[in-house]
């Protein structure tokens, strides 16, 4: 039995999602237990997982959101301000007359959205849709990805929103600030509930969703407001997807203006999560074209806007007792049984004119297809324990390799492979490559916060990943003697991983490491990942000089080497492990001194680093002695 005197605190990501209060927000670069061992392969669905039978939970979610307090509570504050319009208002609302206000609660803040009565025929007649390359949907062009390039949203709705812009400009950044504290639920019904999406998405833009609290926007009885390209760019973006949660009953023809049904050809798709109620009782559906075939316009409807205080008092009646024997159903098929008891709670089951198992047929598949996409989808977090003890293994691995100052450098062990433990090393790459390259390659197509394509944790993972593991990408390169490292065989998620650790750089007026993190940078690696391919084109660059005699460009290319290698030495940003004695870098040094010696170079060449070099000074810096005053 349920009680109302033991409400649940609610979570906005509960809704979507088949684990709610899963999260995982370390980084890579956190500490790791040796004892642990990473799997090998690209990470996928354990097939004992798959092969469990799946339930169908829009009862429990639906429930859940009731029990919670939220809908009656998000209700109220609506009612508050429409009790402050008049009724006999006519026609489509403008800016001045919608209300916006904030309402205190000790677990949450509710900021409703609330517009003057809105008839069918005023909304109908701006059913046209703005695309996101007009000036009008200017700020949700960050929804654009690579996969979805486009997309549209009602005009309407846009419309108004463009109009409130000043007063949600300051609200935004009024939420994003006491976000950090408190979480906030976002209401409005009808063309209110519209503009409390588009709200939403833009504060989610701002939000820093690793260190503020996740609104939930919560609408009654709204129209659909954006085409599948719309619906696609929130889906999958899926933190996004579960802040939505639309209340919609079986009979209120708002949220069904737009319907395929009611318009010949209709673009508009629903995103986020969906309870679709009536007063016997309600469950919450995910999957667009469900939604669509739930919300089909029957005749019984009302035009007017439907008031939901006595449906939330209903379906909080019907938590209370939990009463769903009166629409039990017995299956084999435990799914289709749920999907099929929450086709009974919505009320649909009477309906004479529905075939009602051709519609819980295809319910069935779409939800039971939205289920298996999320136990398939990718998810970095859940083998991020295992990439950490990947990167952990290299490093000890690096550290082996140098063998107490006596070795050649993992560079040159891994290049060579001498050793059963650089065999070992070359699982933990692969495994490591195959992360960061699904990591990377989600980052690129999903819509992003403008100049943060990866978290702040995921990118300085990414940076160590980067760091650690590029090098040896580049020994095995320039194993079977190819050049153009850089410009022909870099992969291109290294490319983008440190071009947005540089934007991110240049956001935070951060700079390079300078001699005050030198001890710190003297034993990490090192900070330009492609320092190996340079050292690899400068040892070329000295085999053509000597073999061809005088080569402008490759004296030009040992020039850059000598400055390039000089600048990092003055920043502390090279790993000592490069002036080990058999290292590749030390080889080239030995042979690149040769050349000085007859003057290759022509007879007034005397870089910084010659003398570095020549002086003994990398000793003083192999051992961590300041070297550069």
């Amino acid at each position: 039995m349920g009680n109302l005197s033991s409400k649940r605190p609610f979570a906005s990501d509960c809704f979507n999602s088949p684990n709610p209060k899963r999260r995982n927000s370390n980084g890579i670069d956190s500490p790791v237990p040796e004892e642990r061992q990473p799997n090998n392969e690209a990470p996928a669905m354990d097939p004992a997982q798959a092969a469990k039978p799946l339930f169908s939970n829009g009862l429990d979610l639906a429930n859940l959101a009731v029990s919670s307090d939220i809908l009656s509570k998000s209700w109220a504050a609506i009612s508050e301000l429409q009790s402050q319009f008049d009724r006999n208002h006519q026609g489509p609302p403008s800016s001045d007359a919608v209300k916006i206000q904030e309402f205190e609660h000790p677990e949450y803040k509710i900021i409703a959205l609330v517009t003057p009565p809105v008839a069918t025929s005023d909304l109908q007649e701006e059913s046209g849709l703005v695309p996101s390359s007009s000036s009008e949907a200017s700020e949700f062009k960050f929804l654009c990805s690579k996969d979805n390039p486009r997309f549209a949203i009602n005009k309407a709705a846009i419309s108004l929103f463009n109009s409130l812009q000043k007063k949600l400009s300051s609200l935004k950044e009024q939420v994003a600030t006491s976000s950090k504290s408190i979480p906030h639920i976002i209401t409005g019904d009808c063309l209110g509930g519209s503009i409390a999406s588009l709200f939403t998405l833009w504060l989610l833009r701002t939000l820093d969703l690793a260190t503020t609290k996740c609104p939930l926007c919560i609408t009654f009885g709204s129209p659909l407001i954006g085409d599948g390209g719309f619906q696609q760019a929130i889906s999958q973006y899926s933190t996004w997807s579960t802040c939505f949660l639309h209340v919609a009953h079986k009979d209120d023809s708002f949220p069904k203006l737009f319907h395929p049904l009611t318009m010949e050809q209709s673009p508009y798709k629903p995103f986020g999560t969906f309870l679709v109620c009536s007063e016997s009782g309600g469950a919450c559906f995910e999957d667009p074209k469900s939604i669509i075939k739930l919300l089909a316009p029957r005749s019984s409807e009302s035009a007017q806007a439907f008031h939901y205080k006595s449906i939330i008092n209903c379906l909080e009646r019907q938590s209370i007792c939990k009463n769903h024997s009166a629409f039990s159903a017995y299956d084999t098929d435990s799914f289709k049984a749920g999907i099929t008891v929450q086709v009974a709670a919505i009320g649909l089951m009477q309906n004479q004119n529905m075939d009602i198992d051709a519609l819980l047929r295809e319910i069935v598949q779409l939800e039971k297809d939205v289920l298996e996409q999320k136990n398939q989808v990718f998810d970095p977090a859940k083998s991020l324990n295992d990439m950490k003890v990947c990167l952990a293994n290299l490093e000890w691995y690096k550290k082996k390799c140098e063998n107490d100052g006596q070795g050649s450098g993992y560079y040159d062990s891994f290049k060579y492979k001498m050793n059963r433990r650089d065999y070992t090393a070359v699982q933990f790459v692969k495994s490591l490559t195959i992360y960061w390259e699904r990591v990377v390659k989600d980052a690129e197509e999903r819509p992003q916060r403008e100049g943060a394509p990866l978290r702040t944790r995921w990118l300085f993972g990414g940076t160590n990943y980067r760091r650690m593991v590029e090098p040896l990408q580049i020994a095995e390169y320039y194993k079977w003697g190819k050049r153009g490292y850089i410009s022909q065989g870099r992969s291109k998620h290294f490319k983008l991983l440190e071009q947005w650790l540089d934007e991110h750089l240049k956001q935070s007026a951060k700079s390079v490491p300078n001699k005050s993190k030198m001890k710190k940078n003297m034993v990490s690696v090192t900070d330009d990942s492609c320092f190996w391919a340079h050292v690899e084109e400068a040892r070329i660059s000295c085999r053509l000089l000597k073999s061809g005699g005088l080569n402008s460009a490759e004296i030009e290319n040992l020039v850059r080497f000598e400055e390039h290698v000089m600048g990092l030495l003055k920043n502390y940003a090279v790993s000592p492990d490069i002036f080990l004695d058999s290292s590749s870098y030390m080889q080239w040094w030995r042979e690149y001194e040769d050349m000085l010696g007859k003057q290759m170079m022509g007879a007034s060449h005397n870089s910084d680093l010659a003398r570095f070099m020549k002086d003994g000074d990398y000793h003083r810096y192999k051992s961590g002695t300041p070297v550069f005053a």
